[in-house]
């Protein structure tokens, strides 16, 4: 009987295994089909893209901000000249794009992206200004400034870095630029 048993299952297994239909992924072939929004007849590309390169070298010095809930006053007044000054410089992109819109305003293609990458340098700029209130904070002592990384001060700075970083990529992924 345990000899019929074994046999019927290996039957059933043998019959499964030769019914099925496995399918096997197939390598989809490389097409140049783009995605995304295609922003077309920009007047002056290698302005807009030059401004989009300075955001993301801005950005990539953001990342060495260094804020900790026991740094010496000294060190809080360093660190917020070093705020001011990426601020100053995401401020002059920020100029640079608003008179590339005035200077190509009859074209709708530079003044949507030059709106996008103008989005993108404000939302690391009030993440900067998020972190000097954090340094303020820190200044005056405030108990709840202390506990850092619990407290409500880098909620929004990390909200508006992401903002700005999720952006870029969308950016960097999604629009086709023409040549």
């Amino acid at each position: 009987m345990m000899k019929k048993i074994n046999r019927l299952v290996v039957l059933i297994v043998v019959i499964l295994l030769a019914m099925t239909n496995l399918a096997y992924a197939q390598p989809i072939p490389k097409q140049n089909i783009q995605y995304g929004p295609k922003i077309s007849e920009l007047k002056n590309k290698q302005d807009i893209i030059k401004n989009f390169q300075d955001i993301k070298t801005i950005r990539t010095n953001i990342a060495t901000i260094n804020i900790r809930e026991n740094s010496t006053n000294e060190q809080l007044i360093a660190v917020n000249t070093s705020i001011r000054n990426y601020i100053n410089e995401y401020q002059q992109v920020i100029r640079n794009l608003e008179e590339h819109k005035r200077t190509y305003s009859d074209s709708i293609s530079d003044v949507f992206f030059s709106d996008q990458i103008s989005f993108i340098a404000q939302s690391f700029v009030i993440s900067l200004r998020h972190q000097q209130n954090l340094i303020r904070a820190l200044q005056g002592t405030e108990e709840e400034s202390k506990r850092l990384f619990y407290s409500s001060y880098l909620i929004p700075v990390y909200y508006y870095l992401t903002l700005g970083d999720q952006m870029i990529a969308y950016i960097d992924n999604y629009f086709t630029l023409p040549d």
